[in-house]
């Protein structure tokens, strides 16, 4: 099962890291959560371990916020979603959820163009962001992944 699996959330608010991490510890399943404050330390950061050959460290879910400093959340999706490196393949298989607040009709259609898996639409009321987190965790999170016929 899903115990312990590991989330990676990027998110350039340290509000929304704190307000997250106190939600995904309520949740009834176990996870990791690792935070990254911006696309690149996290593009850098999943290079290293795809060059270094370490596919079994990547996170089980990547929750990817849109509009950061830097490099936008949407550069980032397009990264892992359709990456130029060969070696970078096995990144695209990593489910990756926007969540931003964001309701613009032709970014959230430009998000599952570029491989979203996901968009969920941010909310300010702590019970709608934890019963959020609890379904994308128990969806993605929650479920053996079964092989491919």
């Amino acid at each position: 099962m899903a115990m312990n699996a590991e989330i990676y959330i990027v998110d350039d608010c340290p509000d929304q890291h704190f307000l997250l991490y106190q939600i995904i510890k309520q949740l009834p399943e176990s996870y990791s959560v690792k935070f990254f404050e911006d696309g690149k330390i996290l593009h850098r950061h999943l290079g290293t371990l795809s060059m270094q050959g370490q596919h079994d460290k990547f996170p089980k879910l990547i929750i990817l916020d849109l509009n950061m400093p830097g490099m936008s959340g949407l550069q980032l999706l397009k990264l892992i979603k359709k990456p130029a490196l060969e070696s970078h393949e096995q990144l695209r298989a990593i489910p990756v959820v926007v969540m931003s607040s964001d309701i613009r009709e032709d970014r959230i259609i430009k998000c599952y163009q570029e491989g979203a898996d996901a968009y969920i639409i941010k909310s300010m009321e702590f019970d709608k962001v934890k019963s959020t987190m609890q379904s994308i965790c128990r969806f993605w999170l929650g479920r053996e992944v079964q092989p491919a016929e």
